[in-house]
């Protein structure tokens, strides 16, 4: 079985480098963390922003409305990051031929809410404020380092009980790790056609809010880990 699996690796394509296959009998496989798990972070993005033919009265607004931001946030587990005000050019529908450009003023707030019980009073405050758009919430665990060494290890799990099954099929055993890589390992993937199959969503914590987001809602947090491994064949 192995002199013939071996012998097709022979005669695939020149573009196959030899050095990119292993010299011994292997089972290559791919292997999945996956939790959904209730996040204790939170991070809220948005902008400051004010048009006023006066300059120095977008200049207060937009300082007026930072300082309701950071009051708001006084005596909370939160913190936020308010950067310099920038100018931008103001878009107008029908702009007048001969008009001077317009310009607003524009401040980006990052806020890092670290006791969730306090998301909906800060939520509400902030949907409720003037001047405030492109608005963008996410959510995390203080542990992530964590988090992401048990999905790690749950991976390197499946991909051991995925190859267990493959070699038990034709009678042998698994044998040592060669190779792992949390992605593909993309020499030999390409130059043996081992394409992993669509066994999972690759992109499971990649979405796009709906018009109708809940921004008060606390949102699960759906993490996965993807790993590929190289076992020798004994």
């Amino acid at each position: 079985m192995f002199k013939k699996l071996l012998l097709a690796f022979a005669v695939l394509p020149v573009v196959a480098q030899a050095a990119d296959l292993p010299t011994y009998p292997f089972i290559h496989t791919a292997g999945e963390g996956f939790v959904m798990i209730a996040p204790d972070l939170g991070e809220i993005d948005f902008d400051i922003s004010a048009y006023d033919p006066d300059p120095a009265a977008a200049v207060a607004t937009v300082s007026e409305r930072a300082a309701q931001v950071r009051a708001l946030l006084d005596g909370v587990d939160a913190s936020a990051d308010i950067h310099n005000m920038r100018k931008e050019m103001r878009k107008s529908e029908q702009p007048e031929p001969n008009a001077a450009p317009a310009y607003e003023l524009r401040s980006s707030v990052h806020i890092v809410v670290s006791d969730l019980g306090k998301w909906r009073d800060i939520m509400q405050a902030l949907l409720a404020m003037p001047n405030l758009d492109h608005l963008s919430t996410s959510f995390g665990r203080k542990d992530r380092l964590h988090a992401e060494q048990e999905l790690t290890a749950a991976a390197v799990k499946d991909a051991q009980r995925r190859a267990d099954a493959m070699a038990a099929g034709i009678g042998k055993k698994v044998g040592a790790v060669s190779a792992i890589s949390s992605g593909q390992l993309r020499n030999l993937t390409h130059a043996v056609g081992l394409m992993p199959g669509d066994l999972y969503p690759r992109n499971r914590t990649v979405s796009v809010p709906p018009a109708d987001k809940d921004w008060l809602a606390i949102e699960a947090l759906r993490w996965s880990q993807m790993v590929d491994v190289i076992f020798r064949i004994r």
